[in-house]
């Protein structure tokens, strides 16, 4: 088994790429169509693309044109039962939904990266490595983050203004998503999104905390990728006018 070292990310894939997207993407630590001794495609032998999603008989149940392998482990997530702990309002779900899951396909440390080309229930062919005889890649170090997840952000809960508050069940220490407008850096190249609201901006539209609220692996949202200063292609990098850093955080935390 061959073991493959990539930054600490945590992916998301949405809907097929656009050519924005796919340039977002080339040079990042996502950028995969260099490893030509697994990632063979006949019709793009240096696909970018294609090892996260397909266009046909993709797995939907994950998230649009999905075609990696998901794992089959059971997770421990973050809530009251398993981080006692916790002062955590927010009901966390008993697995990570189709946005995070997708990012844990290969980031759980389960699964190869080089597993992917379509579901057998979706009509398309077993999950195998892509290239003959090549062998199953996994990551490792700081960016595999296991089946426990409760060393981790949580992820897969709802984030709405009912959350707010000080009242049972109620966390006084958040910020309204509806109504709050995130932390943006002074300067540098931040790229604004048409909604810049924590629901807007950071949860997708959809109050639902996932690896996707701090982190963008298509880059097209918040800072561009830099090898220097946005690694790990968080949504918001940066200063403020007084130089108080930590901007994705203090957006939806009022500490």
């Amino acid at each position: 088994m061959k073991n493959i070292n990539l930054l600490t990310l945590t992916i998301v894939a949405g809907s097929l790429l656009a050519f924005t997207a796919r340039a977002g993407i080339l040079g990042s630590p996502h950028d995969f169509s260099g490893y030509t001794q697994w990632n063979t495609d006949p019709s793009d032998p240096a696909t970018v693309c294609g090892v996260c999603h397909v266009p046909h008989h993709a797995d939907s149940s994950v998230v649009p044109l999905w075609g990696h392998q998901t794992t089959s482990s059971a997770f421990k997530m973050y809530n009251q039962a398993n981080v006692p702990v916790s002062s955590m309002q927010a009901a966390v779900a008993a697995s990570p939904n189709g946005p995070s899951l997708a990012c844990l396909s290969c980031h759980d440390g389960t699964v190869a990266i080089n597993t992917y080309g379509g579901s057998p229930q979706y009509g398309g062919s077993p999950w195998a490595p892509q290239a003959p005889g090549s062998q199953g890649q996994y990551i490792t170090n700081s960016a595999n983050l296991g089946t426990d997840l409760t060393h981790s952000h949580p992820i897969s809960f709802q984030y709405t203004a009912a959350l707010v508050g000080t009242g049972p069940n109620q966390d006084q220490w958040l910020y309204n998503p509806d109504t709050t407008t995130v932390l943006t850096p002074s300067s540098g190249a931040f790229v604004p999104g048409n909604n810049m609201t924590v629901n807007g901006f950071l949860l997708n539209g959809n109050h639902t905390v996932e690896c996707t609220s701090c982190h963008d692996v298509h880059n097209q949202n918040g800072t561009p990728y830099s090898t220097t200063y946005n690694k790990h292609l968080v949504k918001i990098v940066g200063v403020d006018g007084n130089g108080d850093g930590s901007l994705l955080c203090r957006s939806c935390h009022n500490k």
